[in-house]
Formats: structure tokens, C-alpha cells, sequence
């Protein structure tokens, strides 16, 4: 791949954007509990605290975690009604195939939004080894102006857990 021009780098940012970072306090891969990442210390030098930003592909897996943690309507009262997915309706329903159907269809329902999303190259709802009710949703995205597809996880619990 060649090499890109400072001005080439500064499209691709904005194209895929930037976010104040998010940290999230559970166990990893679980992207609950999330708050606002903070910087303590500045090129080896401690400071006070001051928020921290992410942009390209890290900016673009938070935004997409977000999407699907999301239910959709849930910003429906900030003007974006449909931001979000469906997939949490089938919170109290059996771990089965057409389950798990109907959150892989919600998902990728929700992804069709996003403008940032090139092509969705793998979209897998699996059981999770443990507890029965967790299934893992598994996304292989392309990114527009990326060459590397980003894998993403992200757990649901359809016991309306976590």
C-alpha cells in the first residue's frame, strides 16, 4: 500500500471521524458500563486529567459498538429515530436458531445505516459457551477507505442482563 499525503490521512479522518474516547469499566470485549477515557499523564509528564479522543478505525468501532448497543428509538427524542437496533426486542426469548436469527437480521438492519460501513463481510450470532442466554454477535466490517476488515464482538445476553 503506498504511502498517504498529510492531506490524504485528514480526509480519511474526517470521513470515518472523531470521538471522545470511551473506556468501558466491564470485562473486556463486554463494552458496558461505558465513560469517558481520560488522559493523567502528557508525553511522560503528569497533568491534570483531560479527556482523550479517538479517530479512523477506533473512532469507528466505538460509533458501531454503540449502534448496537443501542435500542433503536432510543434517540428517537434527540432527532435520530432511527439510530439503533431491534435486536433487544428479543430479550426474554429462547437461545434458539430463530433467535438468533432475528438479532443477526436486527443487526445487520442497524449497520444498513451507517454511512461509514464500505461492506459487511461477516455477520454471525452465535451460542456463547456460557450462560445459555448470552450469544456473541460477530461482525467482520470493511470500512469506507480501509483496507483491513475490523472484527468486532460484542456480547448479548438475552436474559436482558448485561
Amino acid at each position: 500500500m503506498s504511502k498517504r499525503t498529510p492531506s490524504e490521512l485528514l480526509e480519511l479522518s474526517q470521513r470515518l471521524g472523531r470521538d471522545l474516547e470511551l473506556t468501558w469499566a466491564g470485562p473486556a470485549g463486554a463494552y458496558d458500563d461505558a465513560d469517558l477515557g481520560v488522559a493523567r499523564v502528557h508525553r511522560g509528564v503528569a497533568k491534570n486529567s483531560d479527556l482523550t479522543v479517538v479517530d479512523r478505525v477506533e473512532a469507528a468501532r466505538q460509533l458501531l459498538v454503540n449502534r448496537i448497543k443501542t435500542r433503536k428509538g432510543e434517540l428517537a427524542p434527540l432527532g435520530h429515530p432511527n439510530y439503533g437496533s431491534r435486536h433487544h426486542e428479543q430479550i426474554g426469548q429462547p437461545n434458539t436458531e430463530r433467535t438468533r436469527n432475528l438479532v443477526k437480521l436486527y443487526v445487520l438492519e442497524a449497520m444498513r445505516h451507517e454511512p461509514r460501513i464500505a461492506e459487511i463481510v461477516r455477520c454471525d450470532v452465535t451460542t456463547a459457551e456460557r450462560p445459555r442466554d448470552m450469544v456473541r454477535i460477530e461482525l467482520d466490517i470493511r470500512l469506507i477507505d480501509e483496507p483491513n476488515v475490523l472484527n468486532l464482538v460484542v456480547p448479548f445476553d438475552l436474559a436482558g442482563g448485561a
